[in-house]
């Protein structure tokens, strides 16, 4: 079980009509860390700074981390 989640990267996307494509090219993502964000596995936090500063937002906004 994923303890990450990045349904809110994908809420703040939709919400600021941002495509992920523009995320991709903007933030220069690879496409191995797209696939990450959608299995909610882990990325660096050097990645969530990057996302972070492209859409403006909190760290809130992008990932969450779950608790059992």
């Amino acid at each position: 079980m994923h303890l990450i989640t990045y349904d809110p990267l994908f809420r703040t996307i939709e919400k600021n009509n941002v495509q992920l494509i523009d995320l991709v090219r903007e933030c220069k993502l690879a496409p191995a860390t797209v696939a990450k964000f959608k299995k909610n596995q882990s990325v660096t936090l050097e990645t969530i700074d990057k996302v972070c500063c492209f859409l403006k937002v909190p760290i809130e906004e992008v990932v969450k981390i779950k608790h059992n």
